[in-house]
């Protein structure tokens, strides 16, 4: 009995994957949709190939005359979301120094565990398919190939509100690997005897019933819903299928974030299906293009006389004399180029449009003339649409590192003693300050009475003197972390887009001002804001530019 009701769970799972692969939606009245339609498309144009090969019906080789990848490329390097824009931080004035120590340990996790390859790689994702999904994995996360993953309920607005399917290729080796959690691996790889099997991992709501029958156990109601995990593998085949895996689970272990808005359907419009469109007319008029001018590019000659040679470049030979009263040569044009180049143009600027790839965001050339504060002002302009997709982007990831990453990385902190500082200058300043800070409360009393000024001075000092040193071994007390809950932000600031106009007006008042030391301040200040370290810089000591800035010439 609990064999027929497992096979019911299989057969259960059969039809979920065939419904997502073949049923199309109803989205309204007079649209359907069809998810596993739309990656196979994108699937498609992403290797620039035609469904039916790169030939047309009379032999004519197809073109791909690829406007998307510029676009996407583009895209990608104004959304500048990097491992640097994400830091910890706490409400709780306490924190300060467990909230320093937790900002070094996550920079170097980042760091360490290919975190920024990551970044990268789902960026593009997000990008080009308009949708991102990261799951839950041992010691980290994952980001899933759209390609693989299926959204049974099409429909929905969030995963929460749908059951998940997701598809794996593994091999024996791989399937053996997972004996001691899976059940009846080794069954399945004697009943099928494949190179490779298909594993399919479906994450979603199941009746209790369903969840005792597939754990081969008695019991369970018709009527109570539990989400659950259940694996399968040989589905494809009409005998063989096994059940690996079945287990409750408390949430789902997937997390999202989306590029565009919701229109009915859980997978949203990234670049690709965005210039579908385009893509599709780019390639007919280039086809059309190319096909006439390989017509209108040939030498023809005319003449009413029989006699002359049919072909004068093969039946003629140098130095041969044509008698003949009309013979000339046929102008041969291309009849509608004109009207096939402005359309190009036209879906040119359509495509722009809809990508926000102007001339000032991909790098390209302003028209001449063009002043520079308008193309600043262009550029900051077009640039808020990256903000905000930087933002949407942003705050999904903070969950990611806020509830995946985060325990973990405290859980490490937690084991050690000390934790070292080399090499990096901007940590070791922070954690000197905060060390010069505590030494000066510490010994207000030993320093006696002084102005303001002095004990700037005496913190300058102490500062120089530890900054000697290049390297620090933080010594980390458990208290530090004793009910300590930081927080996660992404830095949504857009500091790429406002750059060219911080530095213009840096640039202005540096012109200006008289003072050599609020000018050196401000060229400081710019250096930094364009990354340069200006910590280690030499400077000139106090008692030289108080005797007008000369350095003393080297005996």
């Amino acid at each position: 009995m609990i064999k027929a009701c497992r096979k019911n769970m299989i057969k259960k799972i059969k039809e979920e994957i065939y419904d997502y692969l073949n049923t199309p939606v109803t989205i309204c009245d007079g649209y359907t949709f069809s998810q596993a339609a739309i990656v196979r498309r994108i699937m498609l144009y992403k290797n620039q190939s035609y469904p039916k090969g790169k030939k047309d019906s009379q032999g004519n080789y197809k073109y791909w005359f690829d406007i998307i990848s510029p676009r996407v490329d583009s895209e990608i390097k104004n959304i500048d979301f990097d491992t640097k824009d994400i830091i910890l931080y706490s409400e709780s004035k306490k924190d300060s120094i467990p909230i320093f120590v937790s900002n070094i340990a996550l920079k170097e996790y980042l760091r360490t565990s290919g975190e920024a390859t990551k970044l990268n790689d789902f960026i593009e994702s997000f990008t080009e398919w308009g949708n991102i999904v990261w799951k839950k994995v041992k010691g980290g996360y994952e980001t899933m190939d759209l390609n693989t993953f299926y959204v049974i309920n099409q429909t929905a607005k969030y995963l929460t509100e749908s059951t998940i399917i997701e598809k794996h290729i593994l091999t024996p080796a791989e399937l053996r690997a997972k004996q001691g959690v899976w059940k009846n691996v080794e069954e399945l790889i004697t009943d099928n005897k494949a190179k490779k099997f298909e594993i399919y991992e479906r994450n979603g709501e199941v009746t209790t019933k369903e969840l005792a029958e597939a754990k081969e156990e008695d019991g369970g109601s018709e009527t109570e819903y539990v989400l659950a995990k259940i694996i399968v593998g040989g589905i494809e085949k009409k005998e063989g299928s096994k059940i690996l895996y079945a287990k409750e689970i408390k949430e789902l272990p997937y997390k999202e974030a989306h590029r565009g808005r919701y229109n009915g359907r859980w997978f949203r419009i990234g670049m690709y299906e965005t210039l579908f469109e385009t893509q599709t007319r780019c390639n007919e008029i280039g086809n059309q293009i190319s096909n006439g001018l390989e017509y209108s590019s040939k030498t023809v000659f005319r003449s009413s006389d029989r006699t002359i040679a049919q072909n004068i470049l093969t039946d003629l030979q140098n130095g041969d004399i044509i008698k003949s009263d009309d013979i000339a040569q046929i102008q041969t044009r291309m009849e509608g180029f004109d009207q096939l180049a402005a359309d190009w143009d036209r879906q040119m600027a359509i495509a722009d449009k809809l990508s926000n790839s102007y001339e000032v965001i991909t790098g390209e050339s302003l028209p001449s003339g063009t002043p520079f504060s308008l193309g600043n002002m262009l550029n900051v302009n077009a640039n808020k649409l990256f903000e905000f997709i930087r933002e949407k982007l942003g705050i999904a990831f903070e969950d990611v590192i806020q509830d995946w990453i985060i325990p973990d990385v405290l859980k490490d902190l937690r084991g050690k003693d000390f934790l070292r500082l080399t090499g990096d200058t901007e940590s070791l300043k922070k954690y000197y300050e905060i060390l010069v800070n505590s030494w000066y409360i510490n010994n207000l009393i030993a320093i006696g009475p002084h102005t303001p000024e002095m004990g700037d001075n005496f913190k300058q000092k102490k500062m120089e003197e530890l900054m000697k040193d290049k390297n620090a071994m933080i010594k980390l007390e458990n208290k530090w972390f004793e009910s300590f809950k930081p927080r996660v932000q992404v830095i949504i600031a857009g500091e790429n887009i406002n750059l060219p106009a911080e530095m213009e007006t840096l640039k202005t008042f540096i012109t200006l001002e008289a003072d050599p030391l609020r000018r050196t301040h401000l060229i400081e200040m710019a250096m930094q804001r364009r990354g340069i370290d200006v910590s280690d810089l030499p400077k000139t000591p106090p008692e030289v530019m108080a005797q007008g800035g000369q350095v003393p010439s080297a005996v």
